[in-house]
């Protein structure tokens, strides 16, 4: 009788365990859902952008592509909580008019900066090290 008492005790635990390892894992695939999509870039470092051609797109597979105003972008990222991490993203070098080359020069000096993200309903926030946002996106 105590053989099958200990054996149930044993898969309790067992059973526990692994819903708590999964309640701490869904956090976290959350924050990755959310940043999956189209976003336009909409803000640089405070000043607004107008081109519609500026945007991010996160896949679930972990690529990021897009475009800065000016040129493609691409890349791979990976959301850890909420610190982002991301690959430097390559670019094509295709000459653009002097508003779009400002856009693409403040997007990839800004990119340098970015740490954090934030996702609050249709918007998208990444942040500097001090949670500064440098970067607005909308979907």
């Amino acid at each position: 009788m105590s053989s099958l008492k200990t054996k149930c005790l044993k898969s309790i635990t067992v059973l526990s365990l692994a819903a708590a390892l999964t309640a701490c894992v869904n956090p976290v695939k959350e924050q990755h859902n959310s940043l999956v999509g189209n976003w336009q870039i909409v803000d640089i470092q405070g000043q607004a952008i107008s081109n519609d051609k500026a945007r991010l797109i996160f896949s679930e597979e972990g690529s990021v592509a897009g475009n800065n105003g000016c040129n493609n972008v691409m890349g791979t990222y990976q959301p850890v909580h909420d610190h982002l991490n991301l690959s430097p993203l390559a670019t094509t070098r295709m000459a653009c008019k002097s508003a779009a080359q400002q856009d693409a020069q403040a997007f990839t000096q800004a990119l340098t900066h970015v740490e954090h993200f934030l996702v609050k309903g249709d918007a998208l926030y990444l942040t500097d090290m001090q949670d500064e946002t440098v970067i607005t996106l909308k979907k």
